[in-house]
């Protein structure tokens, strides 16, 4: 009907979605990123927002891109440490790349997160230092 649903759902992974995490985690494995460290991601984190952010506005490649590799990364951290898998997910709002409750609790658990929601504000308004207590919190919550 396309329709989206009321509530958030998980979708079997997408190809497309598939393949951005892939590039994703291969680009942060070059870059020696430990996505087992939440601060590591965040100190490597505010490090490419700031060189990002101190080059002229026309010599800056587009945000996206490290928008996406930044919330696969916090995605990813929150897959090692949590419940939470990555899948597709449908909500009002669209189908994104994001997490779910994996298993049994997928069933009762609507806990949804797409990652690069918490990161292209914060990108965007030039925000640092967030990223270990808020994705800290993330896995206290799912891990209480």
């Amino acid at each position: 009907s396309g329709r989206m649903p009321l509530v958030p759902t998980a979708l079997p992974l997408r190809d497309g979605d598939a393949a951005l995490r892939d590039r994703c985690l291969a680009e942060l494995a070059s870059a020696g990123v430990d996505l087992g460290d939440l601060e590591v991601i965040g100190k490597a984190h505010d490090a490419d927002l700031t060189a990002w952010r101190a080059l002229p506005e026309r010599r800056r490649d587009d945000h996206a891109a490290h928008i996406e590799r930044w919330g696969v990364a916090i995605g990813e951290h929150l897959t090692r440490c949590t419940d939470l898998r990555w899948t597709t997910v449908a909500d009002p709002f669209g189908t994104d790349l994001g997490l779910m409750a994996g298993g049994e609790a997928s069933l009762s658990d609507e806990f949804a997160l797409v990652p690069t929601n918490l990161v292209s504000g914060r990108w965007l308004n030039g925000e640092t230092g967030w990223i270990p207590g808020v994705v800290g919190h993330l896995v206290t919550l799912r891990t209480a």
